[in-house]
């Protein structure tokens, strides 16, 4: 005979037979995989079954209805108290943003029985760009690498992608509520990934991999080190994986100078060394980057990655000389030896190498703010990835330096270059520094320039750090010495 729906969801609910929430205009679990609800409508359904005689009773009528109606509502109420992840998702943008939830354009919306994984990934995406109109080269770059391929299939890695983009577009754009909103996803994103982690088989999946990634701009990287040297040099040999591990290189490699480990930074072994190369594959870089540029990049933190080593007993060794404390002369002389063996790998990929390439050198300009400026002049980088990997090399080289007056076999004129290099860090903070990214970017020259630095630069770096560490934790001078 002719009947309807048992169920009284919406009509995608019923179409994937999963229980509906029955929130009105649309559904949580359509919020949840970023589906257009298309509504409680019943259309007429052929039942097989035998006719059956109504009751003409009023109460048993009133009594079905009213359990059914407390059924509902309790179902409903137990449904919104368990709060499915994907509902954090939900957020209220501030009036600088967006005025309204990401939804999907019109001619992305596909039909109902589409597949509901892409259309996530569009919500995901839309949501990115949306978010970041006044700094998309800084921030989308994050998410150049990432296809929406990789989104719409684990909560726990579209949780991680969104509560980084909320967290972004709230420093951007001085908005706590969408800090606020980024912390809470933030929250459930660790929660979803503890479970992955616990798990047999997921741990070591590319879609964890990545999540970890993303969440650790809230902390620091050291757990995701240890979460790719388990997964092994094959696992990130090839395509997403191996993308991930070029990404995240160089904060493995801070992560492992500012947190040293017994052993020396897993990427410096023999067997994942060539694989902190991308050898022109693209896969962190735009199409159209010349292999050149790629290979120069690639060599610098293939050096740079043997300076934790240096760092870690150089640092040693200068603390035994301010308290008196002899070092074994042959510990001193095998110090020694690295470091000049890095310095002068660094020094020949800067002069041959990197010193080639177009459009690295900065230029003199006065500074935004010549009151405030501790310098008459600052450098300005006109490309800000090149400005980043002059800082690191200058920062680098500084460590080299010191390490090697320690040890006592300084290198002339050490004293000149020391100034020269900590000059030049200062000298291109404001170049580099700006922009949501900027104090990623300078955080750990700053950190070393501020060792070699006199009182009265230290002081001004302190005024530096109020700033920065509104984005970046790190950066605040709590976690810096006092001034000399």
């Amino acid at each position: 005979m002719v009947g309807v729906p048992r169920s009284s969801g919406c009509q995608l609910c019923r179409r994937r037979k999963v229980r509906c929430d029955e929130v009105r205009p649309s559904c949580g679990n359509c919020i949840k995989y970023g589906a257009e609800c298309p509504g409680y409508d019943r259309g007429l359904k052929f039942v097989a079954g035998k006719h059956q005689i109504r009751q003409r009773g009023r109460g048993k009528r009133s009594d079905n209805g009213q359990r059914g109606s407390s059924s509902s509502s309790s179902s409903r109420s137990s449904h919104d108290d368990s709060q499915p992840f994907a509902a954090a998702l939900t957020y209220r943008p501030g009036p600088t943003v967006v005025t309204s939830a990401p939804r999907l354009r019109p001619t992305l919306t596909p039909p109902v029985d589409r597949p509901l994984q892409p259309l996530r990934g569009h919500v995901l995406y839309n949501m990115i760009e949306n978010f970041c109109p006044s700094a998309p080269p800084d921030i989308l770059g994050l998410f150049q690498w990432v296809t929406f391929d990789h989104l719409g299939k684990r909560a726990l890695l579209d949780g991680a992608i969104c509560s980084l983009a909320l967290h972004l577009a709230g420093k951007e754009t001085s908005s706590p509520e969408l800090v606020a909103q980024s912390r809470t996803v933030y929250g459930k994103s660790l929660t979803e990934l503890q479970a992955a982690l616990r798990h047999p088989s997921i741990w070591r999946s590319s879609e964890t991999l990545f999540a970890a990634i993303l969440l650790c701009f809230f902390e620091h990287a050291k757990g995701i080190g240890i979460l790719m040297e388990q997964r092994g040099p094959a696992a990130h040999a090839e395509g997403w994986d191996a993308a991930m591990l070029l990404s995240f290189r160089g904060i493995l490699i801070m992560s492992d100078m500012f947190y040293p480990r017994e052993e020396n930074c897993f990427l410096s072994r023999p067997e994942w060394k060539p694989l902190m190369a991308d050898g022109g594959r693209c896969l962190v870089y735009p199409a159209d980057t010349p292999v050149e540029t790629i290979t120069v990049v690639d060599g610098f933190f293939q050096r740079l990655v043997d300076v934790p080593a240096v760092l870690k007993w150089g640092y040693m060794v200068r603390e035994a000389n301010k308290a008196g404390i002899p070092v074994e002369p042959a510990r001193l002389v095998i110090l020694a030896q690295h470091a000049a063996a890095n310095h002068a790998s660094l020094s020949r990929w800067y002069d041959e190498e990197f010193t080639s390439l177009p459009y690295v050198r900065p230029a003199e300009a006065v500074p935004a703010n010549p009151a405030v400026s501790l310098y008459a002049t600052i450098l300005e980088h006109e490309n800000q990835w090149a400005g980043a990997v002059h800082l690191a090399y200058w920062a680098s080289m500084l460590i080299l330096q010191e390490t090697l007056a320690q040890c006592g076999a300084p290198v002339p004129g050490s004293d000149a270059a020391r100034e020269e290099l900590v000059s030049n860090i200062l000298r291109s903070v404001e170049s580099i520094g700006r922009g949501t990214m900027g104090p990623y970017r300078v955080g750990y020259s700053l950190r070393i320039a501020y060792e070699f630095a006199n009182a009265e630069a230290q002081r001004w770096i302190g005024t530096l750090l109020d700033r920065f560490s509104k984005s970046y934790a790190a950066l605040d001078k709590t976690m810096y010495p006092a001034p000399r």
